[in-house]
């Protein structure tokens, strides 16, 4: 009767799965590591640019929502600061979605890197008992 159990793959086969294997953690380390420093560069600009403008506009023009509904009529300096508190949430946004989707993507390759390695240490396995049997 024959083996009911799969050939063993070529040691080069295992080899270069394995070189791949590391290519792969280091392609899942490299986005996952740009993810966090995304994310970061978004908490750093939040509290360092973003929150300034906050606590300046609104001790500054009391009287305005950032809405930018007021009883009276606004100026210039007015809009301004509005245009340019505005522009930051979408930056901020920009900058947190893409490092977590950077960071799920690093660890995505990463557990697949980790599902190859499984698959192949069956095979790893048979020429290391081969070899301490000799």
């Amino acid at each position: 009767m024959a083996s009911d159990y799969p050939d063993r793959k070529p040691i080069e086969e295992i080899e270069s799965t394995i070189s791949s294997i590391k290519k792969m953690l280091m392609v899942g380390a490299i986005f996952a590591a740009v993810g966090y420093l995304l994310v970061g560069a978004a908490l750093f600009f939040e509290l360092t640019e973003f929150h300034p403008l906050l606590e300046n506009f609104f001790s500054t023009y009391t009287d305005t929502s950032l809405a930018g509904g007021s009883g009276g009529t606004r100026g210039g300096a007015v809009n301004g600061a509005l245009a340019e508190i505005h522009k930051w949430p979408s930056t901020l946004l920009w900058l947190k979605l893409g490092g977590v989707g950077h960071i799920l993507l690093g660890i995505f390759i990463s557990l697949a890197a980790i599902v190859r390695a499984l698959s192949v240490m069956p095979h790893r396995l048979s020429y290391e008992m081969e070899r301490a049997q000799e």
